[in-house]
């Protein structure tokens, strides 16, 4: 199992106070002779109508020596757990969480607006002094 990100704590509690219940620490995707964890997996009721949500969230702390590195290495691991989502769990959304710092550095510039756009990639951003959750890109699934 890979090492967490130094994060990992906030954003669960952030997912926590968000009023998800934390199902998998980490959730594992098993596809053929193959194991991948996904940081979390979560679930929350969101109304009669449209009953249990399910999000696997992928924790990135983007701390390498180049953001646009770390959004290549981040949209790889996002795109192949999706892919694979589809597969095996196709109920489930998944999501990228990172800081509020993170967000402003690399995904509030062009870049980072048409990779969320073209992927299109699904972000939790986490205030990580709060450990609150300060937005769901595209949207949030339980208030929707």
């Amino acid at each position: 199992m890979p090492a967490r990100d130094s994060i990992h704590q906030a954003v669960k509690e952030a997912v926590i106070k968000d009023g998800w219940e934390v199902t998998d620490d980490p959730y594992v995707i098993s596809y053929g002779d193959r194991f991948l964890f996904v940081d979390l997996a979560a679930s929350g009721f969101i109304g009669v109508r449209q009953g249990n949500k399910q999000v696997a969230i992928e924790i990135k702390q983007f701390r390498g020596q180049s953001q646009v590195v770390d959004l290549e290495q981040a949209i790889g691991q996002y795109s192949l757990y999706r892919i694979l989502l589809n597969q095996i769990d196709p109920e489930r959304e998944l999501f990228l969480a990172i800081s509020e710092a993170t967000y402003g550095d690399i995904f509030d510039e062009p870049i980072g607006k048409l990779a969320i756009a073209e992927i299109p990639l699904k972000l939790v951003i986490v205030n990580l002094s709060t450990k609150e959750i300060t937005q769901w890109i595209p949207s949030n699934p339980i208030k929707q």
